[in-house]
């Protein structure tokens, strides 16, 4: 009899663990299945509706981004979401069987919400995953109709300003697309344990990689943040009381640009935010068109004086302006690499070092963007006659004169070919992400 028990309890044990277990394929699922293995979900967004918290989401190669397609995937209690398996789930390479998240230009004007993925939960102890999950809007943002600011050999012209229309999709087909200012990942106060994103990469995002406000432990690790406009992590803790903790290790960040096509506003690898005590270890942060890292807010002083701002065994390269802004030194005080040691805001810095040779990555990034950018210029010109007979008809009539101000930007948040992108996992041994295992 004990032993009967003994098994039944086993075999309880296991049907627990295997409910726990849920399966998404967007080519051969149902979302009418039960989500089984052998019935999988067909979208990603009714998985994570249906499982109990805690579950684990198994997810099949296919390009996956709200239900119906709507722009948007919302995690809206903790699980974990594993992408990169074959149809039959028999095997996992994420740069292989690829889980996408690729919004087409159609859904910008569905999506809702601050991001192309939004976790918000209230789970103090609970866990969330992200892992093996492929971010690009490059074919749902609006690029110049008039080609402008396009360098030989890049794949699109500049993007245009947010909510401005022009061409896109794929083949820059489509006209009067609109650019929507989402992030890729968007934190939305989640409260819980941890979240923990892996093996991951953001492409061409229209503003943050990863952005928001959080309770807990994030850690973003092995990812990869190619072509985000304006920064490509900026996560702030949203407890007054105590600080948070970002741990952001083994990525590779290269291209973020600015708010506008001036570069004068934004465009940094990693933010060191307020409300989070923050660990940059193992990166490589580069061809930031004003800095690799941005350490120029302040906490209240008492609270400052606590902050966690740590950057070591990171490798930068080519940031346009510096490797790291800090506060103070007018607008910002602009420090590079060997210059860290003196930085008493950067509170570790053991291991860091700065390149400037392409060769370092052995020929994965792609050449035509990198000319490009390390060329990139911008420039205005005014017109302005206080003379003329418009103006003088304008000063009579008690209105004020008027003048042109022409600007261009010979390059501003370009396309990056998202083949290009996945090969910078594994490019560089040591620093940056490595090959997802």
């Amino acid at each position: 009899m004990k032993r009967f028990l003994m098994l039944a309890v086993a075999v309880l044990f296991a049907m627990t663990i295997s409910a726990q277990e849920y399966y998404v394929s967007k080519n051969t699922g149902n979302n009418r299945g039960d989500g089984s293995k052998e019935k999988p979900y067909k979208n990603l967004q009714k998985a994570i509706d249906a499982v109990p918290e805690g579950a684990t989401i198994y997810v099949a190669e296919g390009n996956y981004f709200g239900t119906l397609d709507c722009g948007n995937i919302n995690v809206t209690k903790c699980v974990k979401i594993y992408g990169g398996y074959n149809t039959d789930f028999s095997a996992r390479d994420i740069l292989t069987y690829r889980t996408m998240v690729q919004p087409t230009a159609e859904s910008n004007g569905t999506a809702k919400g601050g991001g192309t993925m939004i976790i918000k939960v209230n789970n103090p102890n609970g866990e969330i995953v992200v892992d093996g999950l492929l971010f690009d809007r490059g074919n749902s943002i609006s690029y110049n109709q008039r080609g402008e600011g396009k360098p030989k050999g890049v794949e699109s012209p500049m993007m245009n300003p947010i909510g401005t229309g022009g061409i896109g999709g794929p083949n820059l087909e489509l006209t009067n697309v609109l650019t929507t200012e989402t992030r890729e990942l968007y934190l939305d106060n989640p409260n819980c344990k941890t979240i923990t994103i892996r093996n991951c990469a953001f492409v061409n995002a229209p503003n943050y990689g990863v952005g928001g406000m959080f309770q807990g432990e994030v850690t973003i690790d092995n990812c990869i943040f190619v072509n985000c406009r304006m920064i490509a992590c900026d996560v702030m803790g949203s407890n007054g009381q105590k600080y948070q903790t970002v741990h952001f290790t083994n990525n590779t960040v290269l291209f973020t640009w600015s708010r506008l096509k001036d570069y004068d506003d934004m465009g940094y690898g990693f933010r060191y935010n307020n409300g989070t005590h923050s660990y940059v270890d193992h990166c490589i942060i580069g061809c930031s068109i004003y800095a690799g890292l941005d350490r120029a807010r302040l906490d209240y002083k008492d609270k400052e004086a606590q902050k966690i701002a740590e950057t070591t065994n990171n490798m930068f390269f080519l940031n346009r302006r510096a490797d790291a802004a800090l506060a103070g030194g007018g607008k910002f005080l602009m420090i590079s690499v060997d210059q860290f040691e003196d930085a008493e805001a950067l509170t570790e810095i053991d291991g860091c070092i700065g390149m400037s040779d392409p060769k370092v990555f052995n020929g994965k990034l792609n050449e035509a963007y990198l000319k490009g950018f390390a060329s990139a210029t911008y420039k205005e010109s005014a017109d302005y006659q206080p003379s003329s007979a418009d103006n003088q008809l304008r000063s009579l009539l008690g209105l004020n004169k008027q003048g042109t101000i022409n600007s261009s930007s010979t390059m501003f948040a370009n396309r990056y070919p998202f083949e290009d992108a996945i090969k910078l996992f594994g490019a560089v041994k040591g620093y940056g992400a490595q090959m997802p295992k």
